[in-house]
């Protein structure tokens, strides 16, 4: 080959190289200003609610006063005890209480390992003078009410578990790798870099994508998704997912060998369409739990804002019921009648 084609091809390369650096240089500054633009995440609200110290966490809460049994409402991962607002306005007349969760919202942030959140809402329950409360949880917050049933079987009127992560549901690879991943991106130094080039774009679309799932097949609703980027993708909140979610395989295995051994009344809300907890898990454990009563709905994993009149009934429901033996339990139970159009029993 000649000088005149050993510098043509050369020249070749070069310009190759040019374009391809051009071009992350391109996608890289596209990246940037997306994270400040369309990626920017909102400020954090300022809270309200009360708080308490329960050991070495705060934990925040939302309290409507009432004279009837209380109701304590256990929100999922993530979440905020906002997501129970249009529950809770259907319950005038209980006392309820809709809880961050530790690790989530305005609570103490960072993981927090599942027997210590048992620990901390029964002590924030003994705090707060609250006996013998009917246990509402959805998704994650309905593992968190079986857990706390197994554990405290005395101080549980009854439980209402919504599209509850339970009955063989298990934590698939991918989702374990992206929980790995975030962990990497909340270290110290690494999160200041990503969150100044990337990671708010990220959080972003992960949050439009996460809510479109969950509240498939109906359209998302605004306010949730609102506060899921204000507040849940916050350092501490993001610690807090990830470490649940490694964890998640092991404990639902814990809680699910020991469903036999749960004899409050228990009412099991499923979505139908239920992309994230299928419907068959909800099955499963309404089978598994001796008083028990399945209640299949339209739509899927958002029951707290697709249903709540639904999530409502099945509180009264146990609300009504009279301290009685099992088998009376399971027959009250099981004259409770829907909601509206879109459940079946």
């Amino acid at each position: 080959m000649g000088s005149g084609s050993t510098l043509r091809a050369m020249s070749g390369r070069v310009s190759v190289r040019r374009l391809l650096l051009l071009f992350l240089g391109a996608l890289a500054l596209a990246v940037f200003v997306l994270n400040w633009t369309y990626g920017r995440l909102p400020a954090e609200p300022a809270s309200t609610g009360s708080f308490a110290h329960v050991g070495d966490l705060r934990i925040r809460y939302l309290e409507h006063r009432g004279a009837g049994v209380p109701v304590v409402l256990i929100h999922g991962q993530p979440g905020t005890a906002e997501d129970w607002e249009d529950v809770t306005s259907l319950l005038t007349g209980h006392r309820t209480i809709a809880i961050d969760r530790p690790g989530y919202g305005f609570s103490s942030g960072g993981y927090v390992p599942f027997d210590r959140q048992l620990e901390a809402i029964h002590e924030l329950l003994e705090k707060l003078h609250v006996r013998r409360p009917i246990l509402v949880g959805h998704s994650y917050g309905g593992t968190i009410s079986l857990g706390f049933a197994e554990r405290y079987p005395r101080q549980v009127r009854g439980l209402v578990l919504v599209d509850a992560a339970a009955g063989g549901l298990q934590v698939e690879s991918l989702a374990e790798v992206q929980a790995h991943a975030v962990q990497f991106l909340q270290l110290p130094v690494i999160r200041q870099i990503a969150n100044a080039t990337f990671a708010q774009l990220l959080a972003t679309l992960s949050v439009n994508s996460g809510d479109s799932e969950a509240f498939h097949p109906g359209p998302v609703v605004q306010a949730h998704r609102d506060r899921v980027l204000a507040i849940n993708m916050t350092h501490g909140d993001l610690e807090a997912f990830a470490g649940e979610a490694l964890a998640a395989n092991g404990v639902i295995d814990q809680i699910d060998g020991k469903l036999g051994t749960i004899r409050a009344p228990a009412v099991v809300i499923q979505g139908e369409d239920d992309e994230l907890v299928e419907a068959t898990h909800g099955r499963r454990l309404a089978d598994d739990l001796p008083n028990s009563r399945l209640v299949m709905v339209y739509g899927g994993h958002m029951q707290p804002y697709d249903h709540p009149a639904v999530i409502a009934r099945a509180v009264q429901s146990i609300g009504e019921i009279p301290r009685a033996s099992g088998a009376i339990l399971q027959s009250k139970l099981g004259e409770v009648p829907g909601s509206g159009p879109g459940t079946r029993e």
